[in-house]
């Protein structure tokens, strides 16, 4: 049982919109923010921000009220897919802020000016285990945020390591083994929630991780895994 309001930010992705509905029918608390409609809020209360940074002042008034918060974000980008798709420019500096600076700093400031967190918990991806040329920039992104978050809260975090998650922003990339619906990944955070650290969706997706861990890079880029 979950004593907790989830704040959720990124709540029009797929994924946080799956959440948001899974909550609700459990009777969990949501509150929803977001830089987008968010087409279906389930009746949850919710505000549409135009930069989550920017806006930082509004938003940490409007959840400030709620006790036993559970902070969790599903800001993400993913624009490289070599070597079918090489990021331009913008798309590079746009991958390590919505993947890294995004959740990093928002955490950094609610840890500092908001009361009442029970846990950070942050969305992240296989592609943290081993940089790797298909996805670089993004895997990179993915563990800077993992480093710095276990500096920042050693022991308030928990950081979900996905594999592939069908959504638009996973749209044209293979299907590797233990790919999921953005439901199923919903259904898994539900579950695990009260775990810490870095958490895996099934050990199959763990056994992988530790082949690619021990795996050199080489080989990995000429196998193009």
């Amino acid at each position: 049982m979950v004593n907790s309001t989830f704040i959720i930010f990124g709540a029009s992705s797929e994924i946080g919109i799956e959440f948001n509905r899974k909550c609700v029918e459990k009777n969990y608390e949501t509150f929803l923010i977001s830089r987008n409609k968010i087409s279906d809020t389930h009746n949850s209360k919710s505000i549409i921000v135009e930069d989550y940074l920017d806006d930082f002042e509004i938003i940490n008034k409007k959840i400030d009220k709620y006790t036993n918060k559970i902070i969790i974000f599903f800001n993400g980008a993913l624009y490289e897919n070599r070597p079918k798709k090489f990021p331009n420019e913008p798309e590079i500096k746009l991958t390590e802020i919505a993947n890294y600076i995004i959740p990093y700093e928002l955490c950094k400031r609610l840890n500092s000016n908001n009361n009442n967190i029970v846990k950070f918990v942050f969305i992240s991806s296989i592609a943290a285990v081993k940089l790797r040329f298909k996805n670089f920039l993004y895997g990179e992104s993915k563990r800077k945020l993992e480093n710095d978050v276990k500096t920042l809260k050693p022991n308030s975090f928990l950081i979900f390591r996905f594999g592939k998650v069908f959504t638009k922003m996973s749209e044209g990339h293979k299907t590797p083994p233990f790919s999921m619906t953005a439901e199923r990944a919903a259904s898994i955070i539900i579950r695990k929630i009260n775990r810490k650290n870095i958490v895996y969706p099934n050990f199959g997706l763990f056994f992988i991780a530790q082949i690619l861990k021990f795996t050199p890079r080489k080989i990995i880029d000429i196998l193009k895994i």
